[in-house]
């Protein structure tokens, strides 16, 4: 029965966000605003809302672990196995903003987070800190888009699905809409609700920690909506959308679902050694890690989207490993540090090389 609930609770909140989006998309289209607006807002918010609901749920049931095993765990999905993925139906174009500006807004983020955590608590002000981060984001993104004038390529990132023509008329519109919206956030809340409680219940009969099920099970189900949207972005010879999609992502859901999670919560969080010690520069990691692997010819090819899967699959093994106490362990961390990483290293030095002698040929 925890499984059933599990499953439904994960249908609830992609039906849930489903829903929550078709509603702006309709009223963007309506109201005759920029997708651009609706993208940075509306859209952000729904998109986020799986982590946020789960998160402010977690957090007042006392689950502090899978609050950041949710977060932590949706970002380093988001980069691993959704650019990891993506990259591997269609290459990925990577804009030289998205490595001098995007990128390194992620790294400033992680690192906030990381080091708020670093006494082993967060609490309701480390809540506003992020959130007047999320204030500063959101502000610097509005002068961008006030100094250009083109939205050009903006438009082409945030389409709308639907035409003017197919719109409901008249008060139906207005009923029907809100209606989308009030159901898609019902179900976004059951299922969370659901996904918490199972998620705690199968912790405790597997023996796992609530950290691991949210680094795992949680934060790849929250991350689906994604998922989805990376993957139709690559079908329609879009691949590039995937890194704002998945950075943007990362974003709301430090600044955003964490900030407002810490205001919300009735506790102080309680941070493990675990997330100190591993998760949290793990994910500060994979963020730093980005710069040079996107540097290394301005794109994400199928070769690096296999090493992004190969990332998230270890990480995944070594928390199963850690979580049971395997004899494994020592033998994995030795050969990741002695030969894994050293070799990812040199593979990212010649990607760099090789692009530097593609431009002398040019």
């Amino acid at each position: 029965m925890t499984i059933v609930l599990f499953v439904l609770g994960l249908v609830s909140l992609i039906v849930g966000a489903e829903l929550f989006l078709k509603a702006v998309d309709h009223f963007g289209l309506k109201w005759g605003i920029s997708p651009l607006i609706m993208g940075l807002t509306v859209v952000a918010f729904a998109t986020g809302a799986p982590e946020l609901a789960i998160s402010i749920k977690a957090a007042m049931s006392g689950s502090a672990d899978l609050v950041l095993g949710n977060i932590i765990g949706s970002n380093i999905a988001n980069i691993l196995l959704i650019l990891g993925i993506t990259a591997l139906i269609a290459p990925l174009n990577i804009t030289r903003r998205v490595v001098s500006v995007d990128v390194p807004i992620v790294i400033a983020a992680s690192a906030l987070v990381y080091v708020l955590a670093l006494d082993k608590q967060l609490s309701s002000l480390d809540g506003i800190i992020l959130l007047a981060g999320l204030v500063a984001y959101s502000y610097f993104t509005f002068l961008q888009i006030k100094k250009n004038k083109d939205e050009t390529e903006v438009e082409e990132v945030f389409q709308y699905e639907s035409n003017p023509e197919d719109l409901a008329k008249g008060a139906f519109f207005y009923v029907k809409n809100v209606g989308l919206l009030l159901i898609g956030l019902a179900l976004i809340v059951l299922g969370s609700g659901w996904m918490v409680d199972s998620a705690v219940t199968i912790a405790t009969i597997l023996g796992l920690s609530e950290l691991v099920i949210g680094l795992t099970i949680v934060s790849i189900g929250t991350s689906l909506p994604e998922v989805a949207t990376s993957l139709s972005a690559a079908r329609k010879g879009k691949a590039d959308i995937a890194v704002a999609n998945v950075l943007g992502s990362n974003l709301y859901n430090m600044l955003l679902t964490l900030g407002l999670t810490l205001v919300i919560a009735p506790n102080i969080l309680d941070v493990s050694m675990d997330a100190i010690n591993l998760d949290l520069p793990f994910m500060l990691a994979v963020s730093i890690a980005c710069i040079p692997i996107f540097i290394a010819g301005f794109n994400l090819t199928r070769l690096d989207g296999s090493l992004f899967l190969f990332y998230y699959t270890a990480y995944l093994t070594y928390l199963v490993l850690n979580a049971v106490q395997s004899e494994i362990v020592p033998i994995f961390q030795l050969a990741m540090m002695w030969v894994i990483i050293p070799a990812t290293i040199i593979y990212m030095i010649w990607r760099i090389i090789d692009y530097r002698k593609s431009l002398v040929r040019m």
